[in-house]
């Protein structure tokens, strides 16, 4: 007996500095540099866990002392905190790699052992077969909540995905072989930034016809490695046509153009000109496009970095 009063007492000092020291090394061994924010979060998880062994070492005390009460304390405590940890964890589904699923089936796997034999211990039969049938309607109400939750959540999801598929930009473009003139037909015009001053560049004018399925904004064009915010009609309503102008100097491969749906998502374009061998009303190169490439954010910075 006095060797698990003895183990019981080292533990304590054992757990408090083996918990910090564990995530000394996590940090050192993946090299994570931690934000403030994070080292604070981290610290909290690690005075958790901390408690959370300790109570796993009072019921340690109470197995070798066979105290009844004290097994139903910090037996019933630790039940809980298992069970509430992986309701947490299925109502907030996210993807997982293949350490955290075996810690949550660990746990389950703890927790139903745990409440067996808590309730294999119970000394009156007539108690036990009156607490049996409560714990297990227990248990598959919180399985069916559990299954509720992960239901309402996979229909949230799947709505925000429609969303988003219904808010996409869908549009065609016109290329056009002259300079267009703004008259009765062409009056939506949306222009680069007018404080841009360029000189020796080059024009180009496209027409962009949207669907019908959702209205987007014109938000920036990137030329010559610079984003440049657009001005005037910006916004495409549904089955709207809009003349889009803009001018730059070098590079006719890095020219991008960025858009934002009604949801507030971006999408960006790489544009591919074409010159039209004649020269705009300002004395410039007249191009139009001849080709608009989906294309995202890391793919830019890529031919961007690569350009230069």
């Amino acid at each position: 007996m006095i060797g698990y009063w003895i183990s019981f007492a080292l533990l304590f000092p054992f757990i408090l500095f083996a918990v910090p020291y564990s995530k000394i090394q996590s940090v050192k061994m993946f090299k994570i540099k931690l934000t403030p924010e994070m080292d604070k979060v981290a610290n909290m998880r690690v005075v958790i866990m901390i408690l959370y062994l300790w109570l796993w070492n009072f019921f340690y005390m109470a197995m070798f002392t066979n105290n009844m009460i004290c097994k139903y304390i910090f037996g019933g405590l630790i039940m809980i905190i298992i069970f509430m940890d992986l309701g947490n964890a299925m109502s907030y589904p996210r993807q997982r790699n293949w350490l955290e699923r075996w810690l949550m089936v660990q746990d389950f796997i703890v927790g139903t052992v745990l409440t067996v034999y808590l309730i294999y211990i119970i000394p009156n039969a007539d108690v036990k077969e009156i607490v049996i049938p409560i714990v297990a309607a227990v248990y598959g109400g919180l399985l069916t909540l559990v299954g509720v939750i992960l239901t309402i959540k996979k229909s949230d999801k799947d709505r925000k995905e429609d969303e988003i598929k219904k808010a996409r930009p869908l549009f065609a473009y016109n290329m056009l072989r002259q300079e267009p003139k703004l008259d009765s037909v062409v009056q939506r015009v949306c222009i680069s930034d007018s404080s841009e001053q360029l000189q020796d560049a080059c024009d180009v004018y496209v027409e962009l016809e949207n669907s019908n399925l959702s209205a987007f904004e014109i938000k920036r064009v990137n030329h010559d490695s610079t984003w440049v915010k657009m001005e005037g009609n910006t916004t495409v309503l549904p089955s709207a046509k809009c003349l889009l102008n803009f001018r730059f100097i070098d590079n006719p491969n890095s020219l991008f153009l960025e858009v934002e749906d009604q949801l507030g998502n971006n999408y960006y374009y790489q544009l591919f000109v074409l010159f039209l061998g004649t020269k705009s009303s300002n004395g410039m190169a007249l191009h139009t496009v001849r080709e608009i490439k989906n294309i995202t954010k890391e793919e830019i910075e890529m031919i961007m970095k690569e350009a230069k």
